[in-house]
């Protein structure tokens, strides 16, 4: 089970998702810029973002409840939000997606509307 919370640290609206899909990713959100000069000389600039972490995680949920994720989105984008994830870690930050999206949809018996949506949600850790 995945919940997410906001906003921050006054909650007032909380959605409960299923657990993601396998293959989400972790990374520092440090990041490394190489430029060139006139004379060939190579420079590297490196941004530290002290430590934070950009999560991705990919969800297949059914129509209706891709359409209350997104309309979650929307209400809460600039806000900081808690999640607890499938192993129960907590982190609080901020979602990244720009623009938020529903993948393509699919024909799926069992779900209700009978279809499914992929989705990705990016997030990067506040420290």
């Amino acid at each position: 089970m995945f919940i997410i919370k906001a906003p921050h640290p006054i909650y007032q609206t909380s959605i409960i998702m299923p657990s993601p899909e396998r293959g989400n990713s972790e990374a520092l959100a440090a990041e490394v810029q190489i430029l060139r000069s006139i004379n060939g000389k190579q420079y590297v600039y490196k941004k530290d973002k002290q430590g934070r972490r950009i999560f991705q995680w990919s969800f297949i949920l059914s129509r209706y409840k891709a359409i209350e994720l997104r309309n979650f989105v929307k209400a809460y984008y600039s806000c900081a939000i808690k999640i607890i994830d499938h192993d129960s870690n907590i982190f609080i930050g901020y979602l990244q997606n720009n623009p938020f999206e529903l993948g393509n949809g699919s024909r799926a018996g069992g779900f209700p509307g009978d279809e499914t949506q992929r989705i990705t949600l990016e997030f990067e850790e506040r420290v």
